[in-house]
């Protein structure tokens, strides 16, 4: 096995520990891969799925979301589609009034100097500042 792709559901049994036994073979899972230097690859919409049912789903607080979101960038072995994206827009999304998505969108346009185009008041009111 040279890597993976990771599904929303492993991240959430590993968080919610609701299903033990799911959670336990995550677990192993993990230090197979740590053992083995094997790379989860984790595309961006799981880190999008995750917030949104950590929040809407579970109704884990925003920081705590944010933890969970952290821990998992910082994890050596999750090589995570815009990762420096996504650390840089749960910095915003800690301070800012505004969704992941948004705060991603405003990450990604400093990152790449690129313009958004937008009819969302609070996010366009952040771009002209």
């Amino acid at each position: 096995m040279s890597g993976l792709i990771a599904d929303t559901n492993i991240f959430l049994r590993l968080i919610l520990n609701d299903i033990p036994k799911q959670a336990d073979e995550v677990e192993r899972l993990l230090k197979k891969v740590k053992k083995d230097n094997i790379k989860i690859l984790v595309p961006q919409i799981i880190i999008f799925e995750i917030e949104y049912a950590l929040s809407k789903y579970y109704k884990f607080p925003k920081i705590e979301i944010i933890d969970k979101l952290e821990a998992i960038l910082a994890a050596p072995y999750f090589s995570i589609q815009d990762g420096n994206i996504f650390r840089r827009s749960l910095k915003d999304y800690r301070e800012k009034n505004l969704s992941l998505v948004d705060c991603f969108l405003l990450a990604k346009s400093k990152i790449e100097e690129v313009q958004i185009f937008t009819f969302d008041k609070d996010l366009s009111r952040l771009i002209r500042a």
